[in-house]
């Protein structure tokens, strides 16, 4: 077994109605601890203020989304301090309340640059940011919650295009530097890392220059972005000391653009993808890695990351049949087996599948909402293998159909237990390439139950 990566954190921002926004207490804590188990040792969330007025602000006497966001997040740093793990804050700078943008001081938005974000260089904008900061970090510390780690993302809810700011990825590293010095009067010494989410060869190169120049030992730790299907960082320049880390996405399955990403096709499962990732950056020498996660959904991706980095064990194989001791009970070795194979959705042998988890399920599984979201998985691909199958849309494509919906309703309500998705985390945001074509044909049979439109493969 390796030695363990030193950084293993696990981003769970709680937002668009995911498993970390309607979780409660026990729900939480029980998410935390197995992470924890797995070799998770720093915990992380996202303030973010999408759709929320000012919560700092006066006037406000009921407890509405913005307070019952805030309390949700603070809830979960709290459990997770309590687990004995690390607490570490991400942060886009300039994205604000939406009751304060204001035409004054809006930012210029433009491809990358979208949300609720102010000009720092704009009068009263870098104050406004810093205010803002000033009252979640008053938070924490009232909170006793002592932050380890702030790390930035400069887009994705950030940015700005004025002339003033340009680049705005030095903009990005003046307006995070003072942000990070004001943790420290609240906490002490906090590492000040950088999220390289769609971070440019551009941005890399001008902002270590500026860095190196200006800032020479101001930021840890650069978080490198691995896109959809890499699992190792391009070697690109970051400032003089700052260690490496990735910022490994475990949101989706085996492979990139297939749809099968944040739930949408049932619980991910990437043994392959994560493994190689792990060599790699064992290989890469990386001091760890920031796991971004959306829910309950990727937490065999979860065990699969945490397992591997903390050196607990040697094969993603070895992971998997440690979980199915520990969640599913009955036959391990078979189990690990299963879902293995599990991994990419549009190919999975539906009947070898059928047949492998009915037996499985027979012999000693235990019941829990993880083994029912395996089972939804399957149904939903067995569906969606079904209407493929057929050349028309006739009764037994629009029962496939149907059957693919139903699962994955009952996979949000009464699995993962999800209120209202919002976002990437939408009930419809991906689907099958049939889907487009049965909502049409849903909305004309309403009108004319005679039709069956020829589906065009």
């Amino acid at each position: 077994m390796s030695e363990p990566l030193t950084v293993r954190e696990l981003y769970c921002p709680s937002h668009f109605g995911n498993t970390y926004e309607v979780v409660q207490e026990d729900e939480m804590r029980e998410l935390l601890a197995d992470a924890r188990d797995w070799g998770f040792n720093r915990f992380s969330d996202w303030f973010d203020t999408i759709d929320l007025y000012d919560v700092y602000g006066a006037g406000h006497q009921h407890f509405n989304l913005p307070e019952a966001m805030w309390a949700r997040k603070f809830e979960n740093f709290t459990i997770a301090a309590d687990l004995g793990l690390e607490l570490g804050l991400v942060i886009t700078p300039n994205h604000v309340f939406a009751n304060q943008v204001t035409p004054e001081n809006a930012a210029v938005k433009g491809d990358l640059v979208f949300g609720q974000l102010v000009c720092p260089s704009k009068a009263g904008g870098t104050e406004l940011i810093l205010a803002n900061y000033r009252n979640l970090f008053q938070d924490f510390a009232a909170r006793g919650l002592r932050l380890r780690a702030i790390a930035a993302c400069p887009y994705d809810y950030g940015g700005c295009a004025c002339d003033a700011c340009r680049p705005w990825i030095v903009a990005f590293g003046r307006l995070f530097q003072a942000i990070a010095k004001l943790a420290g009067e609240f906490f002490g010494p906090v590492e000040a890392n950088l999220i390289g989410w769609w971070w440019s060869d551009a941005d890399h190169r001008d902002f270590t220059a500026w860095a190196d120049r200006e800032a020479p030992g101001a930021f840890h730790a650069m978080i490198h972005h691995l896109p959809y299907g890499e699992t190792a960082y391009a070697a690109r320049p970051v400032p003089c000391g700052c260690r490496e880390r990735a910022f490994v996405h475990i949101g989706y399955g085996t492979q990139a653009g297939d749809g099968d990403c944040y739930g949408h096709y049932g619980p991910v499962i990437a043994p392959g993808r994560v493994a190689q990732t792990v060599r790699n950056l064992f290989a890469q020498k990386a001091e760890g890695f920031m796991a971004y996660s959306e829910g309950a959904f990727d937490d065999l991706n979860k065990a699969l990351l945490g397992g591997l980095a903390s050196g607990q064990f040697s094969t993603a194989d070895e992971v998997l049949a440690a979980y199915a001791r520990k969640h599913l009970g009955g036959d391990a070795a078979g189990w690990a087996a299963w879902l293995a194979e599990m991994g990419t959705f549009a190919v999975i042998d539906v009947v070898r599948a059928r047949q492998g988890f009915d037996r499985l399920r027979r012999q000693e599984a235990r019941p829990s909402w993880r083994l029912e979201q395996l089972e939804c998985r399957l149904i939903m691909a067995e569906a969606d293998a079904a209407v493929r199958g057929r050349t028309a849309w006739d009764a037994a494509a629009l029962r496939a159909a149907e059957t693919f919906w139903s699962a994955k309703q009952r996979l949000y309500r009464q699995v993962w237990r999800l209120g209202l998705p919002r976002h990437i985390c939408a009930l419809d945001r991906e689907s099958p390439a049939w889907n487009k074509e049965y909502q049409e044909l849903k909305g004309r049979r309403r009108a004319s139950p005679e039709v069956n439109r020829r589906r065009q493969d």
